[in-house]
């Protein structure tokens, strides 16, 4: 057996297409075969293990890491994360570049995750909503599951919090409005998005924001108790974590709340030791404003902070709409928020700011 055919067993394996005893024992019997040669195709084929025509389709998609698409020629990978890999593609039919969010093997086997991401795909693409990413088609190619999705310049806020740390508040508080403000638009489509957070919201190098994955996105009120209990455990409200059945738009308020103070702070509200701690300090820890007073942050941030995340819901904005009207009295008129790039002069000189801390600090 060769490098590349170890590599694609291997990946076979740890994506559960494959149970490792099984391999082993194909394996040993190809071994002691006077036809040694036998393809591994079909000798997971005859061993009962995978259909040879599947085998052949994740060798040619390299278990998916990089599938090959009639209609898409697929360029550089933008991003990836448990669910899917993103690419940039070019439309061999309209010449047009855009990303294509395109579903992991391993994902795409289990009818639940799968499910999901169709439910994503096709309320994406019957929407067309101010600050929320465009969605033109869903499609399957030989087996492989994927989202067309506009090409966006810019990057995620979490790449932003890598690279700077920490937002100044006029920064964090221009970034909640505009995201605010989708929220709006969601909510004006009876949709809760169940899963706000940096990573999720995306800094237009133009200006302004598009908010990402709708893969948790439900309509109010078709929820059961503990169908909730989905997203990002740093960031969902109390209730999401309870798993209560009766989730509102006030839960998108919390996590934008848990948001900004990640933004600001330079670390989420919460912290645990296993997601289990961190899902009960959500629903019964205050939040602790010490680090908000240390880093000598505004009394008008500090309130909309508490505010949005309140334990008692009732003690939240009653919508988005509310929040953004609050934002604009008291904090506004905002710029639309852009990213820092690497590579221009403020940035250098952030990072030059940085080292000389860094310095400091070590004498």
């Amino acid at each position: 057996m060769n490098k590349e055919e170890a590599r694609f067993l291997a990946r076979l394996v740890h994506g559960g297409f494959l149970p490792e005893e099984g391999l082993r024992e194909a394996l040993r019997e190809r071994r002691g075969n006077e036809n040694g040669q036998e393809s591994l195709s079909s000798l997971l084929a005859r061993k009962g293990l995978m259909e040879e025509k599947e085998v052949q389709r994740l060798w040619d998609n390299a278990v998916g890491e990089r599938p090959r698409l009639r209609r898409y020629e697929l360029g550089p990978l933008l991003g990836e994360g448990k669910q899917a890999r993103i690419f940039e593609a070019k439309d061999r039919q309209d010449g047009k570049n855009y990303a294509l969010k395109i579903l992991r093997e391993e994902q795409a086997r289990d009818p639940i995750k799968r499910a999901r991401f169709l439910e994503e795909g096709r309320t994406l693409c019957n929407l067309s909503c101010e600050g929320l990413v465009g969605a033109h088609r869903l499609a399957r190619d030989q087996g492989t599951y994927f989202l067309v999705l506009d090409l966006l310049q810019g990057r995620d806020l979490l790449e932003e919090l890598r690279e700077r740390g920490r937002l100044p508040e006029e920064e964090a508080l221009a970034i909640v409005h505009s995201v605010g403000r989708s929220l709006c638009a969601l909510r004006g489509e009876g949709l809760i998005h169940r899963d706000i957070k940096p990573s999720n919201i995306h800094l237009l190098q133009e200006g302004g924001t598009v908010l990402l994955d709708l893969g948790f996105a439900v309509q109010e009120g078709s929820l059961e108790d503990s169908e909730t209990t989905v997203g990002t455990i740093a960031y969902i409200a109390p209730e999401q974590a309870e798993g209560r059945g009766d989730l509102d738009g006030r839960a998108d308020i919390y996590a934008l709340g848990a948001t900004l103070y990640h933004l600001v702070v330079g670390e989420p509200p919460f912290q645990g030791e296993d997601d289990q701690e961190l899902l009960l300090r959500q629903i019964q820890q205050p939040l602790d404003s010490s680090k908000i007073r240390a880093l000598d942050l505004s009394p008008r941030l500090h309130y909309f902070i508490e505010k949005m995340m309140a334990k008692d819901r009732e003690i939240r904005y009653p919508g988005p709409e509310a929040l953004v009207q609050d934002l604009q009295e008291k904090a506004g008129p905002f710029a639309a928020p852009r990213p820092l790039m690497p590579g221009s002069t403020k940035a250098k000189n952030l990072s030059a700011h940085r080292r000389r801390r860094k310095k400091r600090r070590r004498r």
